[in-house]
């Protein structure tokens, strides 16, 4: 017996009276919005085993008392990254575009479509194949597929489907709903939506100078009340900060884009790797800028509100003097006790605004500390008569950025620092240092 004709056999029931069809309709709506995919997506240590248990049903040609799960999801492994170029497989793939092509049921068709969706690569193999066998049984296929295939008419077209997709997406209000109308119930899936969603950034880098399409990308990346996507993610930052390589963004825009990339992926500056490791270092150096010039204008205003020294108007216009001309390479904040209470009034310790915090105890509790990387010099600023000390970046035992604690006291002690009150021409003393 054929898997086909396993799958094909029905048991006979007596049929009950049909409840309402509005009902019915409603209840699958909100199945589908929940678990938008029916083909069961087996942990990685069932895999291989499943994979296993129908290719021996393929080699004993026994199918008796198969289930359709267990096919769809023996699908779903085989054709993934692990799997789909094995050689060993090659004989179990060909047996499900065999399937496929010859399959009456809905069910069994519309998980392999799920499956072509889910594992889709335009330059694999698997892909053009499984593609070409679901075109063969578009009539077969249940309703949400063929709603799928007339709104985009190119899905089962590997070479295109992905810039298809992505043009319909330019003209929607909102992504998500707008993909989910289209018969894509997981926009942010793997696969094929992962191909989508490179095609569409590309298509729409040009025009990210604008607020409009800036907000647009940004609520694709993190819908509200949905997870935010990390895959191709890096792709998508890089594009926002591309505009900005060469010039600056109004002064609104920068604060806009500053604090929603970094409000959902966090603060490269002390979140290595992950999403940051796919944006370029000539585009990363833009959001480091921008973060620069941000931690620099929250120091000087946090502790100009708690000290009120008539020294912080002369500091504020040197050090953002020296930031505007392209001079500090990167900053970072760690406020005392009193500034700490303050900077978190202001919005500070999460996104844009991370800081450190500075512990020395007794008279210098209150000392809040600003930490610059300029050129090959670490450049330690500090609040209440703290002097400017200034160290080698090669000296080892000089002060290093992004940390969590710092100990005024003890930085104050280190050997190999240059230090300056700040009383006379001490600016020039500065510039003379780095």
């Amino acid at each position: 017996m054929t898997l086909s004709k396993a799958l094909s056999q029905k048991r006979q029931f007596n049929s009950p009276a049909l409840p309402s069809l509005n009902l019915l309709m409603s209840r699958t709506e909100r199945i589908m919005a929940r678990w938008p995919d029916v083909v069961a997506n087996p942990p990685e240590k069932d895999r291989e085993r499943l994979v296993v248990m129908v290719r021996d049903r393929l080699d004993r040609d026994e199918w008796k008392d198969t289930k359709l799960s267990l096919i769809t999801s023996a699908g779903r492994a085989l054709f993934d990254e692990e799997r789909r170029e094995r050689p060993d497989l090659a004989g179990l793939r060909e047996f499900y575009y065999r399937e496929t092509r010859a399959s009456t049921r809905a069910g069994f068709l519309g998980g392999m479509f799920s499956i072509y969706m889910d594992s889709f690569d335009a330059a694999a193999d698997h892909t053009h194949k499984l593609a070409s066998a679901l075109s063969a049984v578009t009539d077969r296929l249940g309703a949400r597929w063929r709603m799928l295939l007339d709104a985009t008419p190119e899905m089962l077209s590997p070479n295109v489907v992905a810039d298809a997709v992505a043009r319909k997406m330019i003209s929607m209000d909102d992504l998500w709903t707008g993909l989910q109308k289209l018969g894509i119930h997981s926009p942010h899936g793997p696969g094929l939506m992962n191909a989508v969603h490179l095609a569409y950034v590309t298509q729409i880098e040009p025009h990210l100078d604008t607020r409009v399409e800036m907000k647009r990308l940004i609520e694709w990346l993190k819908p509200e009340g949905r997870e935010a996507k990390s895959t191709g993610a890096g792709e998508a930052i890089s594009a926002l900060l591309g505009p900005w390589v060469n010039c600056a963004p109004p002064a609104n825009d920068l604060r806009y884009l500053t604090e929603n990339i970094i409000g959902i992926y966090g603060d490269p500056r002390v979140q290595r790797g992950g999403i940051w490791s796919a944006v370029p270092d000539h585009r990363l150096a833009v959001i480091l800028r921008w973060l620069t010039g941000e931690n620099i204008r929250f120091f000087l205003d946090v502790v100009s509100a708690v000290e009120r020294s008539h020294m912080w108007e002369p500091r504020r216009k040197f050090w953002l003097g020296l930031h505007s001309r392209g001079r500090v390479d990167a900053a970072w904040v760690a406020f005392g006790d009193t500034a700490e209470q303050e900077a978190k009034q202001r919005g500070g310790g999460r996104g844009t605004l991370s800081f450190g915090r500075q512990t020395a105890g007794g008279s210098r509790s209150d000392t809040s500390l600003l930490v610059l990387k300029i050129g090959r010099k670490i450049v330690v600023e500090g609040s209440h008569s703290y002097k400017v000390h200034i160290f080698d970046e090669t000296d080892r035992s000089a002060p290093t950025l992004y940390q969590w604690r710092y100990d005024c006291e003890q930085i104050r002690l280190l050997p190999g620092s240059k230090a300056r009150a700040h009383v006379g021409n001490w600016q020039s003393w500065v510039m003379e240092q780095i």
